[in-house]
């Protein structure tokens, strides 16, 4: 399956001496999606990626990686880079099997451009202050949508901006097997399942 090996490691916030030099060595269908996930708790110590490549089939080429580097392994898909030669030799590695490299600084920049913030979204997890479980009604079947501390809607596994994003591209499309075209952009259309009280606006 196509996919994207990221090659990863923890940093702290606030930019105090983090001594870690362990990096996390993954793969993952969306980039942004999966350095969001490694970075959901309200912690110190936050996760970024630090070079990504888009290859053929993740899978293989995830096993071939984690097979050379196995000496080095120390837990799962994290990688002791104590002589901090693991970047040197993860880029090289790509670059011979011919995976093409990905920019995640661009993309995330363009994705800020590209993605209006709703400021509703914002304001209410700024209230909640933790990832907050809603539910949508949907042809009559009820849907668990996560609002996370950012903002942004989580549903199957993908995150949306604005509500009608997710009704159209998210909740319909997993029901029908389709994108939907219509819906509405309202905060009425949620219920907070843990304290059953329907949002406004």
């Amino acid at each position: 399956m196509e996919g994207f090996i990221y090659l990863g490691e923890h940093y702290d916030v606030l930019g105090r001496f983090l001594n870690n030099t362990d990096k996390k060595i993954g793969l993952t269908e969306q980039l942004l999606n999966r350095e969001y996930q490694l970075n959901r708790t309200k912690s110190p110590i936050g996760y970024k990626i630090i070079v990504a490549y888009k290859v053929d089939d993740m899978n293989k080429v995830e096993k071939m990686l984690h097979s050379i580097l196995d000496s080095r392994r120390i837990y799962g898909e994290w990688f002791g880079d104590e002589s901090d030669t693991l970047i040197g030799e993860f880029i090289n590695f790509m670059n011979n099997y011919g995976a093409e490299y990905v920019d995640i600084n661009l993309i995330k920049s363009q994705t800020k451009e590209e993605s209006p913030n709703d400021n509703r979204l914002i304001d209410l997890a700024n209230t909640y202050g933790k990832d907050t479980v809603l539910v949508r009604r949907y042809l009559g079947n009820d849907y668990e949508v996560v609002l996370t501390t950012k903002g942004l809607l989580l549903f199957n596994g993908e995150y949306f901006d604005t509500p009608n994003k997710l009704y159209n591209n998210g909740i319909v499309k997993y029901a029908t097997g389709k994108k939907g075209n219509s819906g509405t952009n309202q905060m009425s259309q949620f219920i907070v399942k843990e304290t059953k009280e329907r949002l406004i606006g």
